[in-house]
């Protein structure tokens, strides 16, 4: 944690430093940690009891975190500039570089599906979630689940889930290859070991009758072909979702509760974004597996799943247009309710569903971004804080139109008006969600620093006015900058600069600190008008060659 955090106070006992007690290790910022040492045993493989979980979830650990009174805690696993570093469980993707079409086009897939030369042995029916399937084996011998869409709303859940899955692994998250594929019954053929599994385990060998049985609860084409979702199994030996609260105690990788890990905080305003509302452990899996470049070494991996409710489908198929908005459970939502004698409006009424075949009950009027509830409470949300929605959020403002449309594409949607509506509802959702939660932090960030001791030149950016979410605001934008040494005195420089339209700010001959490798600290006061923001502060040392960087930034 010493070297992930790169963080050390100074002395205590001392008079309070008008820049805080923080400051950064001079090393270079932390982009990669190492969490696959080897686990040479399998760890414990965590079950789902369903019931229990949503009990627990509603009721119980409500009860009882609001007895513990938790104290709010930053985010554990961020390095110096309060980004999350590539791990098992992230990689920084269009965070921090720009993704062409055919990246995203791609995705994570290293094939396109099933292998279609040979017929596929189906080896299994398919237990969990709610859609109908089974598990096929390729000639390849590659395995796949395959899942299909409800009668009354074909296309929706496949090619919803096509999309936010590409969009998840742009923003960096570990995810299945799936695809959406056409197939006639003539490319089935059932495995001589096929069986029929129930949800309690049991087993019994499968029967042609059995999978007709599935297909003919499914939608058939006019051509008499079926279209379904594969998704292929992951590389190792599946272990269970991870746990919302706490480690997996047999993963010596597994070292920070995952109720502080920013990349599970932060998918909050990403899922509130997508419309994601199905979250819950079951969504999520953990792998135990070989280590690429050396089969004698193993880790676990930790994935996200089952992205077929997102775009308001889920609000479609259950014909409940407050998903978003009210948890399953909701008392606070039943008691307004009863106060108001059934007279309040509620938020979502007058959400439309288009009609566009494959498109659910999803806009952006009725969105937003800070009152977003997943269908049951989720721990790493409640545990949020408008830094980790700050993370968040950077990473939802950086898709373009273009990336938008072609994850989108990769749905095949066959309604030709579908993708250019979501990608306009996703666009608008997208301006809201960065308004809100730029305005609620003081959104200066990318820092360059340039020059030498006594001559410093920083830049950064204001990421509010940088995409144009407040343009009314720019004119009464200033920033008051002030630099400081490593002890924390005043090195005597200070400019107030004024906000621009592109939201990008340099201030030069900037005083530098003459100690500790001109250690520097460049305190950035931002106003709208009348109204201060709380300072962020820019650390900057030289490195071996002299060169200045900027080591750190602490958001106060």
């Amino acid at each position: 944690m010493a070297a992930l955090a790169t963080t050390a106070a100074a002395a205590c006992g001392a008079a309070p430093k008008p820049v805080g007690e923080v400051r950064f290790v001079n090393q270079p910022v932390v982009w990669r940690v190492n969490d696959q040492l080897d686990t040479p045993a399998k760890p414990e493989a965590r079950g789902f009891p369903e019931k229990l979980y949503f009990f627990d979830a509603f009721l119980h650990r409500q009860v009882t975190r609001n007895l513990e009174l938790p104290e709010p805690r930053r985010a554990m696993n961020i390095n110096s500039l309060g980004e999350v570093p590539d791990s098992t469980w992230f990689t920084n993707r269009i965070g921090r570089r720009d993704l062409t079409l055919d990246e995203v086009k791609r995705g994570p897939n290293l094939s396109d599906g099933p292998d279609t030369s040979a017929p596929w042995k189906v080896k299994s029916s398919k237990t969990g979630g709610g859609s109908k399937g089974f598990i096929i084996k390729d000639s390849l011998g590659d395995k796949y689940i395959v899942k299909f869409d409800e009668v009354w709303s074909p296309t929706m859940e496949s090619a919803t889930d096509v999309a936010v899955q590409r969009l998840l692994w742009m923003a960096g998250y570990n995810v299945p290859e799936n695809h959406v594929v056409y197939f006639n019954r003539d490319q089935l053929v059932l495995a001589e070991d096929a069986v029929v599994k129930d949800s309690f385990g049991n087993e019994r060998p499968m029967v042609t009758a059995d999978l007709e049985a599935i297909l003919n609860a499914v939608s058939r084409r006019e051509d008499g072909s079926y279209r379904a979702l594969t998704s292929k199994f992951l590389p190792g030996i599946p272990i269970g979702g991870f746990a919302q609260e706490g480690i997996r105690e047999d993963d010596p990788n597994d070292t920070i509760p995952h109720e502080h890990r920013r990349e599970v905080r932060g998918l909050y305003p990403i899922f509130s974004w997508l419309q994601q509302t199905d979250v819950k452990e079951d969504n999520t899996l953990d792998i135990w597996r070989e280590d690429p470049s050396n089969p004698e070494r193993h880790y676990v991996e930790h994935y996200l799943l089952d992205f077929g409710k997102s775009f308001g489908t889920s609000a479609f198929i259950t014909k409940r247009p407050d998903d978003g908005h009210v948890e399953n459970v909701d008392f606070g939502f039943t008691l307004r309710s009863l106060l108001a004698f059934g007279l309040w409006k509620r938020p979502w009424e007058g959400t439309p569903t288009p009609g566009y075949t494959g498109v659910g009950t999803f806009d952006s009027e009725h969105y937003h971004p800070g009152r977003w509830k997943a269908h049951a409470p989720y721990t790493p949300f409640a545990h949020r804080d408008e830094f980790d929605m700050y993370w968040g959020t950077k990473i939802v403002m950086r898709f373009s139109e273009a990336h938008i449309r072609a994850a989108l594409e990769q749905g095949r949607f066959e309604d030709e008006r579908a993708v250019p509506y979501l990608t306009r509802v996703l666009l608008e959702r997208q301006r809201k969600t960065g308004r809100y939660w730029f305005s609620r932090v003081n959104p200066v960030d990318a820092p360059t620093v340039s020059g030498g001791s006594n001559d410093l030149e920083l830049c950064f950016t204001d990421l509010l006015l940088a995409y144009d979410l407040a343009p009314e605001q720019a004119a009464g934008t200033r920033y008051e900058l002030a630099s400081f040494d490593f002890d924390g005195a005043a090195t005597g420089w200070a400019t107030t600069l004024e906000g621009s339209a592109d939201g990008r700010v340099c201030a030069r001959g900037i005083a530098t600190g003459t100690a500790r490798d001109a250690y520097t600290v460049v305190r950035v006061n931002t106003r709208r008008g009348a109204s201060p923001l709380r300072p962020v502060e820019f650390h900057v040392a030289a490195d071996a060659d002299g060169a200045l960087r900027v080591v750190g930034i602490n958001r106060r």
